[in-house]
């Protein structure tokens, strides 16, 4: 191998790196923003927005980080065409591709059903909510998850799941119940995590005195779809 290639590889292993290790930080970054649930129904009404106004602008900080980072890969490949690369480094740029929601994953894990009550009297306990979504996708990632969709709308780092109305908002989709969570990681390890009924007491509480549908299963056979939707968002959101 000639110095020029030997340059180029060096050159897109540090890439390799760089990228494994702004990935990481734009996870944690990630579930950091994602909002908890509201436990006190008459927090003031402008602490709540001031919150989701801070949330909005770390969010589309992310998408920018996102964003670059996906045009760095993009034109890393086209420079490196013809470099020979080894199968370690190759994984781990498909590792990082997938971690960003660029590619569909399949393989061993679970599937959540959500909807609201059949048999109980309309009311706010009765009803499948966004942060009830959000509670589990968090558990999820917390508990080894690699990718999660709902509805097949794939989870990224730059996916906020808003309550709209009577519909929930996903990579600017609208989707309404009943909502299909699938799930593939660590199937173990996610399986355990939403059976426990401490880690999501609201849900289960529910489930119990409104017969909400909540139902978890393992699947070894689920098929998470890549993102397709776009990194901008509008700044009307605000």
């Amino acid at each position: 191998m000639d110095r020029k290639k030997t340059s180029k590889v060096i050159a897109l292993r540090l890439l390799i790196a760089i990228l494994c290790i702004g990935f990481g930080i734009l996870i944690s970054a990630q579930i950091r923003s994602l909002p908890a649930r509201v436990s006190n129904p008459i927090t003031p009404y402008l602490s709540l927005k001031e919150t989701k106004d801070e949330l909005y602008i770390e969010q589309d900080q992310l998408k920018n980080e996102i964003k670059k980072l996906q045009e760095t890969i993009r034109q890393t490949q086209l420079e490196n065409e013809n470099t020979v690369l080894s199968k370690d480094e190759i994984k781990s740029l498909n590792n990082q591709k997938a971690l960003a929601g660029l590619t569909k994953l399949n393989g061993l894990g679970v599937i959540i059903r959500l909807d609201d009550s059949k048999t109980a009297s309309p009311s706010e306990e009765a009803i499948i909510h966004a942060a009830d979504l959000r509670d589990i996708i968090n558990l999820l990632w917390a508990s080894g998850a690699e990718g999660v969709a709902i509805n097949d709308q794939r989870i990224v780092l730059s996916s906020a799941i808003d309550c709209i109305v009577n519909t929930i908002l996903i990579n600017n989709v609208r989707i309404t119940t009943p909502f299909q969570i699938e799930a593939t990681g660590d199937q173990g390890s996610m399986f355990s995590a939403l059976g426990d009924k401490t880690k999501l007491s609201n849900l289960y509480d529910r489930q119990s005195s409104q017969n909400i549908i909540f139902d978890i299963q393992k699947n070894d056979d689920i098929t998470v779809p890549a993102f397709d939707g776009a990194f901008s968002i509008n700044s009307s959101s605000n």
